[in-house]
């Protein structure tokens, strides 16, 4: 019956016309109405090497954020505040469709670097997803295997995107309804309190019902953030989804070990990085932009 009724929920993918645009930059806001220094920092590089291209924040409904030089796309402010609601967008289909008039969305996130500008470079590969690889190394003991890549500087290709997530739904019919359940998590916490409340641990449902929410509220020890799904699922619902190896990966940005990444791409830069505060910040301090070349580049405003 479930399958049956996602299936007509959910057709599959069909393009209504070709992208008329290459790429978008897309950039996460949080509740907050301003940014941090290093935020500052991570905009400044955005704004000094892609000031000419289409550019979005993506925004919290209600928050009064009119930064110049970008357009704003608004969502619900569930999707805003942590981690966990910013993954909750990132596998709505809703979001992607809001960009079908571009061939790919780069995310970039403000804790991210630029150091140049090779987007038409990276556009122009038959890629559909590419980030900082994840190494094996202190930074990152969960990883077992190195491979591309993480979320938060990252190149991705809006049809293959909504394909996959289409394909998802008709294969795994449930995971429409858990998704939705997920998406309205403020609602349905109460109830859910009230079953890990039950005096009826063995009872089967309601065991299955408290294990799933609490993957839903922690996606990463339960592996479900949407980076790992992009790099190691996506294929299963789309065997053509190509996603970058780890050479083209060192080549497009670095994130945790960033020593040992330069070493790896031949002591050359990449073309970005994330989590450059958070990952060995002092490897990434000589190469911040220096004040005089951040000078005659808008500067966010907010009113």
């Amino acid at each position: 019956m479930l399958r049956f009724l996602s299936s007509l929920l959910v057709r599959p993918y069909r393009r209504k016309k070709p992208p008329s645009k290459t790429v978008a930059i897309v950039v996460p806001l949080s509740l907050r109405p301003e940014l941090t220094p290093d935020e500052q920092v991570s905009m400044q590089h955005l704004l000094h090497f892609f000031g000419a291209y289409d550019k979005y924040l993506i925004a919290p409904r209600g928050l009064a954020v009119p930064y110049r030089g970008f357009g704003i796309k608004r969502f619900s402010r569930k999707y805003f505040g942590c981690g966990t609601a910013h993954n909750r967008l990132t596998y709505a289909r809703s979001f992607y469709r809001a960009f079908q008039d571009y061939e790919f969305i780069f995310f970039y996130h403000l804790d991210s670097l630029a150091f140049s500008d090779q987007l038409p470079q990276w556009c122009k590969t038959d890629l559909d997803y590419i980030g900082a690889p994840w190494l094996p190394c202190a930074d990152t003991p969960w990883v077992e295997k190195a491979r591309v890549g993480n979320g938060g500087f990252t190149l991705l290709r809006v049809e293959a995107a909504l394909k996959v997530l289409h394909n998802r739904y008709r294969k795994e019919p449930m995971q429409l309804w858990i998704d939705l359940v997920d998406r309205n998590a403020r609602l349905v916490k109460p109830f859910v309190n009230f079953l890990r409340k039950l005096p009826i641990p063995q009872f089967g449902a309601v065991d299955r019902a408290r294990a799933r929410w609490d993957q839903i509220e922690h996606p990463t020890e339960h592996g479900l953030n949407n980076d790992l799904f992009w790099a190691d699922q996506a294929i299963r619902y789309l065997p053509a989804f190509k996603v970058a190896t780890v050479e083209e990966g060192l080549r497009f940005a670095f994130e945790a070990a960033p020593r040992i990444c330069f070493e790896m791409n031949h002591y050359q830069l990449p073309f970005g990085c994330h989590a450059w505060g958070k990952f060995d910040r002092g490897f990434w301090e000589p190469h911040l932009l220096r004040t005089d070349e951040r000078v005659g580049h808008p500067r966010p405003q907010v009113t």
